[in-house]
């Protein structure tokens, strides 16, 4: 290679080994083969010389690039704080979720910002502050939204002697205004985080004397340059998977962290799989936060009374040392990665983490969150069509959203299952660690969006005590749905009294009143099996024949209501039927969230434990 293409590229591989992880020779290899006929590793020619450019041919040489570009400018005595186009891993820049040194494309334009002076102070803050690479994001999209509103004036903003009161109101519109580039608004809590941090801009500045030009008068006034709340959309949905998505990604763990994954450099292919779906068995089974996932003990796991339960810590109230029951097993899957684990040769920082960190050359002892991300991303999206429950209108299923997919949307689902299922909710509380009741409660709520169509799809299906159809209104069938625990009452009193009035003490298959819709059958079965119990105990007892034969005439006339129901289902189109499911299944969790004390369960007596 000519002497001076020779030493830039021995001065950027230098630098590169700052920026990068692990650097690739083979990589470096091929750009320099192409290379040998330039003359400067800066000629704007160079990428046209690979041949069959590699997308990683492409970035070792835009890093080569790059890091002799930043020493001539240090040589020729032009400092960082001078350019308007900077490199964040030049300036050293860490991601502030794992600590690690940048190693992606980082070149910024700062010339986006059109006014000197802010585009000054930006430049000043980025390279004193040396901010993490996620706050230095927000901040400069927050100026740049700044930087557009003050063009508006006549003279651009560039003076900033000339700014008032005015222009800093004109400043904090956009930002209640700003959006996504496809038109929605941002959501209120990002808008006031932009907000925040461009003024936070503006007073480092005038801390550091760098906006020492700039007016008095443009300030923020927290009384008036306010973002309010918004409040949740009440036909929010959530964003817990759905269980039957989570069985399809059940179905295909045999390929997660089969990919180009962290890890697939430092262990065995095997070994990187069970890593992997380790981490994701626990995320699902138990629900807790990725971070306290990644950072669980080696030692997690604690037995009582033959139960397993697992320790961990709270980081985000910082509540150590905390247990949670779990099955036997997700227990058994932990044992099994524990065992596979001591086999491994690991960096020692992380020989108290679970899932340490595989590389000596991470800040981190274990696993970053980051990574478990990055790995169900790429597997998500790398499996066959996952479908959602419910149809379109020609019984299609339809397609899930992969992007729906991610670490924390477990957290979500491990809360829903246990809504679902009726968990009350002082014990769900305490599942979650909440330290209010109130979050745990959302779970329990369904969109009213979402209850109004199950009630419009389910008031047509309303049978009476004959087993003929009874459709009513939805604004009828919603008071009635909530007052008995086996299906709607028409009784006046007791709809009154909110289903606590019943004149026959709940014995609803031998009322007249009584209209039962598919989304009870569950409830009815179930207490069936009850009645049954109830009998095999009386018989037991040796109780008077009147008592075993009402019991029997119960069964018998609720089990008369689930043949029925059946039957009309069964005459329905299979499209139909699935969204009949589907709305029944809305109305058994509104149920399960809005009625723990609706039931007429007071009427129980607690056993004697004699």
């Amino acid at each position: 290679m000519p002497q001076l293409l020779r030493w830039e590229v021995l001065y950027a591989v230098q630098q590169m080994d700052q920026w990068v992880r692990a650097l690739e020779p083979h990589w470096i290899r091929g750009v320099i083969s192409h290379l040998t006929t330039a003359d400067t590793l800066l000629d704007a020619t160079n990428t046209a010389r690979l041949t069959k450019p590699h997308q990683s041919a492409v970035r070792t040489l835009e890093n080569l690039q790059s890091a002799a570009r930043a020493g001539y400018s240090e040589f020729s005595g032009i400092t960082l704080i001078d350019q308007d186009v900077i490199d964040l891993r030049v300036l050293g820049l860490r991601h502030g979720a794992s600590g690690k040194r940048r190693h992606l494309p980082g070149r910024v334009d700062l010339r986006t910002v059109r006014q000197p002076w802010l585009r000054q102070a930006l430049r000043h803050w980025v390279t004193t502050a040396r901010p993490t690479t996620e706050d230095f994001k927000r901040t400069f999209h927050a100026t740049t939204i700044a930087s557009t509103a003050l063009a508006q004036r006549a003279d651009a903003g560039e003076d900033p002697v000339a700014l008032t009161f005015a222009d800093a109101t004109l400043a904090v519109d956009a930002f209640r205004a700003a959006g996504k580039r496809d038109g929605t608004p941002y959501s209120s809590s990002f808008r006031r985080s932009l907000l925040g941090m461009f003024f936070q801009l503006i007073a480092y500045g005038r801390r550091c004397g760098t906006l020492d030009d700039l007016a008095g008068t443009f300030t923020r006034v927290p009384v008036e340059h306010v973002i309010s709340v918004e409040e949740p959309n009440e036909d929010f949905i959530g964003k817990a998977i759905p269980e039957s998505v989570i069985r399809q990604l059940d179905a295909h763990l045999d390929t997660l962290g089969t990919g180009n994954t962290y890890g697939c450099r430092d262990i065995a292919p095997d070994a990187r799989h069970l890593l992997y779906r380790t981490m994701y068995i626990v995320l699902r089974d138990t629900g807790r936060r990725p971070l306290e996932i990644v950072s669980l003990a080696r030692d997690c796991l604690e037995t009582h009374n033959g139960q397993p339960t697992l320790i961990w810590d709270n980081h985000k109230r910082k509540r150590h040392r905390r247990r949670l029951p779990i099955t036997t097993s997700t227990a058994d899957a932990i044992r099994t990665w524990q065992a596979r684990r001591d086999q491994l040769h690991l960096p020692a920082k992380g020989d108290r983490y679970l899932f340490p960190s595989l590389t000596p050359l991470s800040d981190a002892p274990h696993i970053s969150s980051t990574y478990l991300s990055d790995a169900l991303r790429l597997w998500a999206d790398a499996l066959p069509p996952l479908h959602a429950e419910g149809t379109d209108s020609k019984g299609q299923r339809l397609l899930f959203d992969r992007s729906l997919i991610y670490p924390y949307a477990f957290r979500h689902s491990y809360a829903q299952r246990h809504a679902d299922a009726g968990t009350p909710v002082d014990v769900l509380r305490e599942l979650m660690d909440h330290k209010s009741i109130a979050m745990t409660q959302r779970y329990y709520t369904v969109s009213l969006k979402r209850k109004s169509e199950a009630v419009a799809k389910l008031s047509a299906h309303v049978l009476d005590q004959h087993g003929h159809l009874s459709p009513s209104s939805s604004t009828a069938y919603e008071m009635r749905s909530v007052a008995v625990p086996y299906g709607g009452c028409t009784e006046p009193s007791n709809v009154k009294a909110g289903g606590q009035a019943c004149p026959i003490r709940f014995q609803c298959a031998g009322c007249g009143f009584y209209r039962p819709d598919p989304s009870y059958l569950p409830a009815i079965e179930h207490h069936i099996n009850e009645l049954r119990a109830d009998r095999e105990t009386a018989l037991a007892m040796g109780a008077a024949e009147f008592v075993t034969t009402a019991l029997t005439a119960q069964i018998t006339a609720y089990q008369r209501v689930i043949d029925r129901m059946n039957t009309h289902l069964a005459s329905l189109p299979a499209s139909e039927r699935a969204q009949i499911e589907e709305a029944s299944t809305v109305l058994r969790k509104a149920r399960a969230g809005d009625n723990h004390t609706l039931l007429p369960l007071t009427t129980a007596r607690p056993k004697d434990p004699r």
